[in-house]
């Protein structure tokens, strides 16, 4: 464990208005000494570990901010307006904008050279590296302050949440309502080299298809795929702006 920099960490997680560069800088130096090469700049550590905690670092962001929405907002927001919600703040996109609103440039200490010399990730890479930076920050000093820490951070993306953005949910919202059933995605093709691939979705209905969209991430592809739907199916006003 990283005992002589807890408390400190803590205090810096613990602030109403974090900052961010110091709170990078601390968690590499210390982890670095207890766990890897004292003095190296980046984070020092293993693809496949900082892959692990990217892992564990998206699932308790999804937790926090679920519990969040349950909580935070004057009205009750029901299980499907807290789905969209949790889908559009939480997504790589949303989490990289972030990032990239917070200091990108403080970040990059957080992606290893193990990754970063391939550039294996693409455009995922910021978000990825937000979500492995949370999973090592929930390891080291529990949920509680990380939860109070994340949900500082996103405040703004959940108090400027689009419902529009989401046209997976715009689209299955509008043939719920019309039909009873909801569209469904297929992977058509997946390109490009099996570390950086490209993914391009249909989305159908009764077997015919509506949109197709490509991306490098699935999410994006689907999101891609029913925004193209919206606009073939004359529904521009309820898609991105």
């Amino acid at each position: 464990m990283i005992m002589p920099a807890r408390l400190s960490l803590i205090e810096l997680l613990d602030m109403s208005d974090p900052d961010i560069v110091q709170i990078i800088n601390t968690f590499v130096t210390h982890f670095n000494k207890a766990y890897g090469h004292t003095g190296t700049d980046r984070w020092d550590i293993s693809k496949e570990d900082w892959e692990r905690y990217e892992f564990l670092g998206d699932r308790v962001i999804n937790l926090v901010i679920a519990q969040t929405l349950f909580t935070r907002r004057n009205s009750i927001l029901n299980e499907g307006e807290m789905t969209k919600m949790l889908s559009s703040v939480v997504s790589n996109e949303s989490l990289s904008a972030l990032v990239s609103r917070l200091d990108s440039l403080g970040f990059e200490r957080l992606v290893p050279a193990s990754i970063a010399v391939q550039d294996s990730y693409g455009k995922r890479i910021i978000g990825g590296t937000f979500e492995a930076f949370i999973g090592a920050l929930y390891c080291e000093i529990g949920l509680d302050d990380v939860a109070y820490f994340i949900n500082t951070i996103m405040a703004k993306s959940l108090d400027d949440y689009n419902p529009k953005s989401n046209a997976v949910g715009i689209l299955q919202e509008h043939f719920q309502k019309l039909f009873k059933s909801t569209p469904f995605y297929r992977e058509k093709n997946r390109t490009g080299p099996d570390h950086k691939p490209v993914f391009t979705y249909e989305v159908l209905f009764n077997n015919e298809v509506l949109g197709e969209g490509c991306s490098d991430s699935v999410q994006q592809a689907q999101q891609a795929a029913a925004n193209r739907a919206l606009q073939n199916l004359g529904l521009m006003d309820h898609s991105p702006s």
